[in-house]
């Protein structure tokens, strides 16, 4: 809390104007997510959003922001933390694809090893819809099946 004692009250006026103000914006942002949220689930702000809107609604002297004393020395997040996260936020889609394209092989594999069983493939198709997943016909996944775009391709990547 902004500037209050242990039993929290506040020291000031302006101390307990902020802290309304604050919190007031930070309500109203986390109803209007929660109102965009596909799912209506409630949505908290993340410590550095809320740190961001402290930072809009405290008033600024000579460069400084007003209410948080020696914080104003600390390097914040600036655009290199951004950086950072804008780094991590690539590499963790790069995962994604990767382990996408893994499981896709392997929803292909299920699906050769089904051809032929129709109790295993009623299963497998069974629990796809389950998971609202799209049904797939195993026989399109079947490497036998398939004619090559190219016959000559067989020999050159041996």
């Amino acid at each position: 809390m902004t500037h209050a004692t242990s039993d929290g009250v506040f020291v000031d006026l302006a101390s307990k104007k902020l802290f309304q103000a604050v919190g007031a914006r930070i309500e109203e942002r986390e109803t209007q997510l929660t109102h965009e949220s596909p799912d209506g689930l409630p949505v908290t702000l993340s410590t550095e959003e809320a740190d961001r809107i402290f930072e809009e609604v405290a008033r600024k002297k000579k460069g400084r922001i007003v209410g948080i004393g020696s914080v104003n020395e600390v390097a914040r997040a600036t655009s290199s933390y951004t950086s950072r996260r804008d780094e991590e936020t690539v590499q963790m889609k790069v995962r994604m694809d990767r382990q996408h394209v893994r499981l896709d092989s392997l929803e292909d594999l299920l699906d050769v090893m089904v051809v032929g069983n129709p109790v295993i493939q009623r299963m497998l198709s069974e629990r796809r819809a389950a998971l609202g997943l799209p049904v797939r016909d195993p026989q399109e996944s079947d490497p036998t099946l398939q004619q090559p775009s190219n016959p000559t391709d067989y020999f050159e990547n041996m």
